[in-house]
């Protein structure tokens, strides 16, 4: 009886045991799932941004932004980075509208130094489109739009508009505004969008306009005109014609778009970016064939103006 006893005890304090190692790993699984966040800081000597893990007591949007807020002119609470914002560089205000976050700064931050700005703002962008249902942020200075050196406006930005780079290597990086040409509603028409990227400046430009276009419009009512899995294997220019080799995903994606929409969508904005009058493509290395029904891959196709629609044409 005594032995019976001492067997069942035995078991029951196994049990227990893995009980209590089962709530240990759902509470450690738990905890690792609130780790998805970061927070973002300067290194100590201002030249890259330094990641850390963020678990908000709530996810709920409203939460996260006001939280997020108070933390930007905070230091690290260990270690040597810094707070994105220098103390004199304030928020006046920030609106969530339509999945667009607009925040407003006072007239200092437009003094900060060229190298600092921009990982202020790629920090920013990073850290607040995490938040659910934020998918671009808004940069305003005393209520106008913040602009670049060119004073062109620099608009909505989400986390694709910035490459890793540290402040160190500035120079191996460059800034430039494309125009990129998605569609309308219809699908016939083509819209030109504006988008500041910054990139490696070993990377031709055509590559880059072609990765923004596959990562789709970031203005509402614009559509998509390439598959967003679009890779290129390989671009060059000579004679004035820049020629692309793409993929094969390229010619199969399903869209109600109309085949000419999509080829002038990829000719007109590698063509509004680069030293180029025609454009030719190639699919996997071959130019025979069509794109769809009545375009052939060996043509070289120059900018199509009589497809592009105003943005007042489409009210």
């Amino acid at each position: 009886m005594k032995k019976s006893l001492s067997i069942f005890l035995a078991v029951l304090f196994c049990c227990i045991s893995l009980a209590g190692c089962t709530i240990e790993v759902e509470e450690a699984q738990q905890e690792e799932k609130k780790a998805d966040y970061s927070i973002y800081y300067l290194s100590g000597d201002e030249t890259e941004l330094e990641q850390r893990d963020y678990k908000p007591k709530e996810e709920e949007a409203e939460y996260m932004i006001k939280d997020l807020m108070q933390r930007l002119g905070k230091m690290a609470a260990e270690g040597e980075e810094i707070a994105l914002l220098p103390k004199e560089v304030t928020i006046n205000s920030y609106t969530a509208a339509e999945k667009v976050l607009t925040i407003d700064f006072n007239d200092q931050y437009s003094k900060m130094s060229r190298v600092r700005e921009i990982l202020v703002r790629a920090g920013i962008v990073k850290m607040f489109v995490q938040i659910p249902g934020i998918q671009a942020v808004r940069f305003t200075v005393n209520g106008q739009d913040l602009t670049d050196s060119k004073n062109q406006k620099i608009g909505d930005m989400d986390e694709s508009t910035f490459v890793e780079y540290s402040g160190e290597n500035m120079d191996k990086y460059r800034y430039d505004t494309f125009t990129l040409y998605f569609t309308d509603k219809t699908g016939t028409n083509l819209v030109a969008e504006k988008r500041n990227v910054y990139y490696k400046k070993s990377l031709p430009k055509e590559r880059v306009v072609l990765e923004q276009l596959a990562k789709g419009p970031m203005v509402k009512g614009n559509y998509p005109t390439i598959p967003g899995n679009t890779l290129v294997t390989s671009t060059s220019i000579s004679d004035r014609v820049c020629y692309l080799n793409l993929e094969r995903g390229f010619l199969d994606y399903a869209l109600d778009v109309s085949e000419e929409v999509r080829v002038y969508s990829v000719v007109n904005s590698v063509l509004a970016a680069c030293d180029a009058d025609k454009v030719q493509i190639s699919v996997d290395g071959s130019s025979e064939g069509n794109f769809g029904n009545e375009m052939p891959l060996y043509s070289y196709y120059q900018q199509n103006e009589e497809l592009i629609v105003q943005e007042e044409d489409q009210k």
